[in-house]
Formats: structure tokens, C-alpha cells, sequence
């Protein structure tokens, strides 16, 4: 027992001794080779100095000036390197602090830690002035604080406490990110992030969420004062994430974008803010496909399609394969609109349609309809109100110019492009139509069930007016119908003019007449047809082409019904020699007879021939 005693002595005296002479040469010039002679020996791989730094009065801290370690075909290097233990945690590293480092991590082998032993652990690591970077991307100035850092069986280790990151520059895919933050914990499955912002340009970003493999769910993003001030911005950010990793899920349950602007070939943007709620960009789906999602937004302007949509603010909703839009206003030209309802696919439920002030055209119109889907078979408009709107068709073949439109619809129902139910009235200042004035044009549609009444519709003009009444059933198969007709001084030309038929006539003329039949089908409509109508001709005349030709006018009549009508360049008029019209029709065989210095009669069994049969 006694040499054993002192065998033991012995040893921690030598201990004692070995660490004293130790201590001792750390604080001499010799400390510098004695630590890369021991550190050799120690540890796996190749670890240098360039200076050591140590005081006895710190005994359990060491600093490493520019230390340079070589293992596994990795040279990490840095220009100061600081280590503490705690007695408490020994033989884990209480707190390690890394600065001045760079690391080309494409460079790296797939394990570039693989010499440490799995069961070290750090306490904390601290990491300054450090820069990353790839053929892809670089990071600077990055410096964090990782606690409770464990090597375990991963490449780079793991992190099993709070995690800070702070980059002064992060540079990739042509974007430059400035003063990134982010604060994250460890969580069953993934990582709370606590907190993450940077900044772009002059763009704010903030957010928290959490992350797991395949999904990233962030609780609230914030984006203020961005601007994307060219195409070329806009196709750089298209870009960047179009990079996201396509088996990464992102939602988003609250964004919120402050003072955006932007400025593309498509679209102008002035101080656009909006909210939006139960966001979520898949794989593979469009990020304009959102099961459930709830956008308000306001802005000063908004331009698209050469249209500037002044002070734009909505409040809409996405459910399933529904949009809700409680509401959509914009000042619009010098007018203003609104609109809000509920939207699927074949069913559109608009509770408000609001337009004022308006010059619209087809032209205007045309990208508006090529954003919908295409038209529902079943719309209802609870209240439809259109004042002072114009309409504008500058097309040479059939220009068109109405003025003053006012429009009042009430419980509107429409079905398969038919109106089953509502009150529709409507009006109008003033009209050209392909050259025709109209004064005051006026309408009146009434449907039960399917059951439509045309009160009353005019036309106004410049000496006459022209009234329709009638109705039809679209309930009943057969769908039977009638029609009355009563107008005075009415411009013959309008026949040609509205509807392109072979007729060059001018003059007037004073018209009515009573219609009924059915409209179940083209053979209902042949066989069916009953009426009657009156027409005289006052001051008409006809275009002939060749005044020195004197054909008959029955020739004539059967020219202009086969479609030969007469250049109006190489025209000129000749009186009209008739003075009246009268019609009847029974079941389809339609009788007509022109009278006045000659008289004409036409057959016509529309249920038989494609064209009337003319007599003298």
C-alpha cells in the first residue's frame, strides 16, 4: 500500500509539474512552437499558429492568433480563434469565438468535420467577420451566436440551442440583400423562427414562422417602401424565385406589403398596400391558386392596359372555389365603379355592380374579359346601376357613339344567357349608330320566371320615333311570342345601315304592326308565324346605278332580296313608286303588296323557300 501510495503521489506530482511547466511556457516566447508541438500530438489533423495567447489569471481560456487547421483535405483558416472551459462542463467547450474567417463552402468535401469526435460539444459558438460563400451566392460581414452546438453524425454539426445570425450582405441570383437578421429555436420538428428581417434597396422585410423539412409557414410577413423600378427588377425577382426548391411548401397565414410601387411593361403601381391572410404556394401550382385566402388592398393609382385605375380599394375572399369580393372600387377615367358578390365558375351572385362616368369601348373591355374565365351559366345581380356612362365603337364598318347611359336593374337572373327573372330599365341621352342620330333611346324588360315582358323600347329620331312592346315565353317549349310595332318617320336607311340588308332606300317611312309565333325552333318559327303590318313611304326613294337602264321594279326588288345591292359611289337616287306596304303573315306563308304608281306582290311560305316569289 505504500509504494502504491506513492506511485500515486509520483504521478500528480509529475501532473502538477507537466502543467506548471506548461502554464509557465505559454506565458514565454516559446509558447507559440510548444503549442503547435502539442496541439500535433493532441489532435487529429494539423493545427498551426501564428501567436498563443494566455495569462495565468484566465488559465482555462486560450486565444489563437491566425490558427490554420488542415484535415480531411480541408484547410480551415482565421485570424483569431478564442476558447473557454468550464471545470463544470469539462471535457466540452464552454464557449468558442471564431473571427476573421472565409470559407468556399462549394470547396468543402461532403464531411469536412468528420476528424472531430462525435461527442464534442460547445457551449457557444461565436462567430465574427466571417464570409460565405458559393459560385452562387456570397455572404459578408456574417457573425452569430449558436448555443449548445453538439458534432453528432452530421457535416456541419447541430445546433440543439437558440441560433442568431447577423449578414451585413448577402449577394445571389442578381439581388442584393443588406442587414439580415435572424433569430431562431430548435422545435420538435424543424425551427421556430423567432424572428428574420433584412433589407432590399429600400425595401423593409421582416418575418416569424417556422420551419420543417418540405415546409416553410411563416405567421407574419411584413414588406414595406418596396419598389420595383423597371422590367428588368421584376424579371431579376422572377427569377430568384422561381429558385425556390420545388419540394418546399411556403404559407403564409397573415402578409402585410406598406407603400409598394412598381414600375413594368405590364403594370404601374403607386403606393400599393395590402393585407392578406391564409397564403400558400405549392409545387407545381400557380401562385395565383389560393384555397382559402383573404386580400385587402388600397393604392393612389394603378395602371394596366393603358387604363389608370385611381384610389383602387378591395376587400375579397377566396373559399374553396369561390371568390367572395365584399368589396372592389376605383375611381376609373372621370368616373367611378363598384362592384362585390360571390364568384365560381358557372355561378356569378353580384350583390352590387356600380359604374359612373365611364367612356368604355371594345377595345378597353377586351383585356378585362380575357382575364375571366369565361361567362357563368347562371348570374344574378341584385342591384345593377350605370349613370352617365358612354360607349364608344370607332370602327369605320359600324361606328358607334351613345352618350348619357343610365341603367337600373333589380333582381336580375340570368340562365344559359337568358334572363329568367328581374326589372331592367334603360336610357340614354343621345345616340349614333353607323351614322344614325338617336335621340333619347329608351328600354323596359321585365321576366317572371322566365316569362319576359318588353314594356316598351324607343327610339328617337330626328323627326319620328320608333316603339316596340311585346313578349315571350321561355318557359314553355314552344316558347310563344309576340311583337307590336308603331313608329313614324322613320329613316329607311336604317335597314341597310343596322342590319346590312340589300335594301338602298331613302326616305322615311311609318310602320305598324302586330307579330305573334313560336320560338322552340327554326320550324316553329317557319310555321308559326302570324301578323300583320302597315307601311307608308313618304319622300323615299331608291339607289340605281345606271339611270339610262330602266328595269322593272320587280327586277330591281329581286335583286336587293338576293343580296345585289347598289354601290352607294356609283349610285343615285330615283323616286320610290310606291306609297305603301301592307304584310300578312299566316302560319309561315307570308303575302306582301307594294301600291302606289305601280303595284307589286310578293309570296313568300318561309317554311317552303329560301326566297320571296315576286309578281306584277
Amino acid at each position: 500500500m505504500r509504494i502504491l501510495a506513492k506511485l500515486i503521489a509520483s504521478l500528480i506530482i509529475l501532473i502538477v509539474t507537466a502543467l506548471f511547466v506548461v502554464v509557465v511556457l505559454l506565458h514565454t516566447r516559446y509558447s507559440t512552437p510548444v503549442f503547435n508541438t502539442v496541439s500535433q500530438t493532441l489532435l487529429p489533423g494539423k493545427l498551426t499558429v501564428a501567436q498563443v495567447g494566455y495569462h495565468w489569471r484566465s488559465p482555462l481560456q486560450l486565444t489563437l492568433i491566425q490558427p490554420d487547421y488542415q484535415a480531411s483535405q480541408t484547410d480551415w483558416h482565421a485570424d483569431k480563434l478564442q476558447l473557454y472551459i468550464d471545470p463544470a462542463t469539462f471535457p466540452h467547450i464552454a464557449w468558442l469565438r471564431i473571427d476573421g474567417m472565409d470559407i468556399d463552402l462549394d470547396a468543402l468535401d461532403a464531411n469536412p468535420l468528420q476528424e472531430l469526435p462525435q461527442g464534442l460539444t460547445i457551449g457557444r459558438v461565436l462567430l465574427s467577420d466571417v464570409t460565405l460563400h458559393t459560385p452562387h451566392w456570397q455572404a459578408t460581414s456574417v457573425r452569430a451566436q449558436l448555443d449548445n452546438w453538439q458534432k453528432g453524425s452530421q457535416a456541419y454539426g447541430t445546433v440543439k440551442g437558440r441560433a442568431q445570425w447577423e449578414i451585413g450582405s448577402l449577394n445571389g441570383q442578381g439581388i442584393a440583400l443588406t442587414q439580415l437578421l435572424l433569430d431562431a429555436k430548435p422545435s420538435d420538428q424543424g425551427w421556430e423562427i423567432l424572428g428574420a428581417s433584412m433589407q432590399w434597396q429600400r425595401a423593409a422585410i421582416s418575418a416569424q414562422g417556422h420551419w420543417q423539412p418540405g415546409t416553410l409557414a411563416l405567421e407574419q410577413l411584413t414588406i414595406s417602401d418596396a419598389v420595383i423600378d423597371s422590367e428588368q427588377t421584376r424579371q431579376i425577382l422572377a427569377q430568384a424565385l422561381a429558385a425556390w426548391p420545388h419540394d418546399t411548401v411556403l404559407t403564409v397565414a397573415r402578409a402585410d406589403v406598406r407603400q409598394l410601387s412598381a414600375e413594368t411593361h405590364l403594370l404601374s403601381v403607386n403606393q400599393l398596400t395590402f393585407s392578406a391572410q391564409d397564403l400558400r404556394f405549392a409545387p407545381n401550382a400557380p401562385w395565383w391558386y389560393q384555397p382559402a385566402m383573404r386580400l385587402s388592398f388600397n393604392a393612389d393609382y394603378l395602371r394596366w392596359q393603358g387604363q389608370t385605375w385611381e384610389q383602387p380599394l378591395g376587400d375579397i375572399e377566396w373559399r374553396d372555389n369561390a371568390v367572395i369580393v365584399n368589396q372592389l372600387t376605383s375611381q376609373l377615367q372621370e368616373g367611378f365603379f363598384a362592384v362585390s358578390g360571390q364568384f365560381t365558375q358557372n355561378n356569378w351572385q353580384i350583390d352590387r355592380f356600380q359604374a359612373n362616368g365611364l367612356t368604355l369601348s371594345r377595345q378597353e373591355l377586351d383585356p378585362l374579359q380575357d382575364l375571366l374565365p369565361g361567362i357563368p351559366t347562371q348570374l344574378s345581380i341584385t342591384s345593377l346601376q350605370l349613370k352617365h356612362n358612354e360607349w364608344l365603337n370607332l370602327s369605320p364598318d359600324f361606328a358607334t357613339k351613345i352618350s348619357g347611359i343610365d341603367v337600373d336593374g333589380q333582381a336580375l337572373e340570368i340562365r344559359d344567357g337568358e334572363l329568367v327573372n328581374g326589372l331592367i330599365t334603360a336610357s340614354a341621352n343621345h345616340a349614333s349608330i353607323n351614322q344614325q342620330w338617336l335621340a333619347e333611346p329608351y328600354l323596359r324588360l321585365e321576366a317572371h320566371d322566365r316569362k319576359l315582358q318588353l314594356h316598351q323600347f324607343l327610339l328617337g329620331f330626328p323627326d319620328g320615333q320608333l316603339a316596340l312592346s311585346g313578349q315571350i315565353n321561355l318557359a314553355a317549349p314552344s316558347r310563344p311570342w309576340s311583337l307590336a310595332v308603331d313608329g313614324l318617320q322613320i329613316p329607311l336607311s336604317i335597314y341597310h345601315a343596322w342590319f346590312d340588308w340589300p335594301l338602298p332606300l331613302d326616305g322615311f317611312h311609318d310602320i305598324e304592326g302586330q307579330w305573334s309565333g313560336l320560338a322552340g325552333d327554326a320550324h316553329s318559327f317557319e310555321v308559326g308565324l302570324n301578323g300583320q303590318l302597315a307601311v307608308t313611304f313618304l319622300d323615299s326613294a331608291a339607289a340605281q346605278t345606271d339611270p339610262s337602264v330602266d328595269e322593272p321594279w320587280s327586277i330591281r326588288l329581286a335583286h336587293w332580296l338576293k343580296g345585289e345591292t347598289v354601290p352607294p359611289e356609283a349610285s343615285r337616287l330615283v323616286p320610290l313608286p310606291f306609297t305603301s306596304l301592307t304584310l300578312n303573315a299566316d302560319r309561315g306563308d307570308i303575302r306582301a303588296t307594294l301600291s302606289g304608281e305601280q303595284t307589286l306582290s310578293l309570296r313568300w311560305p318561309i317554311y317552303q323557300a329560301t326566297k320571296p316569289n315576286l309578281s306584277e
